[in-house]
Formats: structure tokens, sequence, C-alpha cells
């Protein structure tokens, strides 16, 4: 892994200005369903999420408004899409990583086109119809458009509540394919670690992008509240935005030398 190769990369290059977080509540057959409550409780932690993240920019100076939306169908309908094998997690790793990811973006695509399929799309005069987005994609370039923004975070919830699994941001070193994240919990650190991750942020706790344990070790000691440790539960407010993310998010430019050996595992 090269992780500068996520930076200022793909849809989320930098995280700064107008910014839409786009959120879809999945349904699968081993996930626990979605509940009304549920899902206010999780909007409530996306509330929580946006405003840390704002607090930190600002802390920064950088410029930065958030917009969130997110999709339901009728009356606190989601949409209902398992995941290949049951999982994430097994999802990613049970034919191999490479095909899991394959997996996972046909996964996307799939949620793409259902909700794609609920807009009405703007009819101008003069231009032929736009059709509606087919996969993720486009569904990005719509939401773009639509919002008036020139960075989406498209997030896949899960409702992984008291199962085991992963969160996952997918396509981030990479423009072969457009990047979005399976977020598998409702913390509002876990919403947040996933949105800076699609923004280039590197993991520094062992995951399926870091595995030396060495450098693992390394990260907990120089940096045990940067936000980009395991997120699992844990208080946001009493975590931060380090240098070492900082730098890898595109609000720095140069990075002190004593964390280059963390650019790669």
């Amino acid at each position: 892994m090269r992780y500068v190769e996520g930076r200022k990369k793909n849809v989320c290059k930098v995280l700064q200005n107008d910014v839409l977080l786009y959120f879809v509540f999945v349904d699968s057959k081993e996930t626990m369903s979605w509940t009304e409550f549920d899902m206010q409780s999780t909007l409530d932690s996306i509330n929580v999420a946006v405003k840390w993240l704002q607090e930190q920019a600002k802390k920064n100076n950088i410029p930065l408004r958030i917009k969130t939306s997110y999709y339901i169908g009728q009356p606190f309908a989601t949409v209902k899409k398992n995941l290949p094998n049951g999982s994430v997690e097994k999802t990613l790793y049970a034919s191999g990583v490479k095909n899991g990811l394959v997996a996972l973006n046909q996964w996307a695509d799939a949620i793409s086109r259902k909700v794609g399929s609920s807009f009405n799309m703007p009819v101008k005069d003069g231009i032929p119809d736009m059709k509606n987005p087919r996969d993720t994609e486009r569904l990005i370039a719509f939401l773009r458009d639509d919002y008036g923004v020139e960075s989406v975070a498209l997030m896949f919830l899960v409702n992984n509540y008291f199962k085991e699994d992963i969160s996952l941001c997918l396509n981030t070193y990479t423009t072969d394919d457009v990047e979005f994240a399976i977020v598998s919990y409702k913390y509002p650190s876990e919403i947040a670690h996933n949105v800076l991750a699609l923004f280039g942020a590197a993991p520094l706790f062992k995951s399926p992008y870091r595995r030396n344990e060495k450098k693992i070790r390394m990260a907990w000691q120089w940096m045990p509240n940067d936000i980009m440790q395991e997120p699992y539960g844990k208080n946001i407010w009493q975590l931060e935005i380090g240098a070492y993310t900082r730098y890898l998010i595109g609000w720095t430019e140069t990075l002190d030398s004593k964390y280059h050996s963390l650019l790669t595992d």
C-alpha cells in the first residue's frame, strides 16, 4: 500500500468547501433490519459526526460546508439487497480480496440503480432526456450536479448493531471505479472515520488496508487519539485529526519526516 495514492484522488479529493454526504440505508439478510428508531438515531449520529468534522476544519482554518442527504423509499423503507456472502468482511475475503472487491462494487451498483430509478430526472428543451442513474458512478455524478457540489461522499449503511463486521471504503486508491463506503455501525466516530477515509485518510489500526504490525504499534504510540485509529464505540469528542491524517486529506501540504514510514504498508 502507498497511502499517498489516495490523496486528492477520485471524487472525494480534498475535504473543504462544499461537500455532500449522501447515505443509503440498506437491509441485507444477515444484518439487523432498519427500524424507524434505528434510522432516526443514525441520523442523529450523522449530525454529530458532521458537527465534529466542521469544528475540526475550523480549528485548522479550512473552509468546510457539509450538506447531508439520504435516500429512504416509502415512509422509512430501505433498499433491500443482500451482501453476496452475508457480511462485508465475508464478501471481501471469501474468494480472495480482488474478487471480493468486484462483488462489493457490483452490490453497490445494484443499490445505486434502485436509488436512481426513484429520481425524477429533469427534462430540458432541446436536450435529450437524461436517463436515471444506472450505477454508482452515475448516481454520484447526478448528486454532484443536483446539489451543486464538487465532492460527494456516498455511504451505504448496513445495520450491524450487536453483530460483528467491518466498515470499508472502496476504490480510494484508484480511479478505475468511483469511491464509496460501506458503514456497518452508527457511531459518530465510525461515520466520521469513513468520511475521512473517502478523502484519503489512511487507517492506523489493523484492517484490510493496513497489516504491518510494527507500523500499527508506531501509529498507536504516536497518534492514540487520531480518528483513524479503530473508531468502534469511541467518543468522537475525545478524538482528533492528527498531523498525519491532515496531510492525507489535503489540509496540509507537508508532513513531518517522522511519519513518512507510515505512508506505506
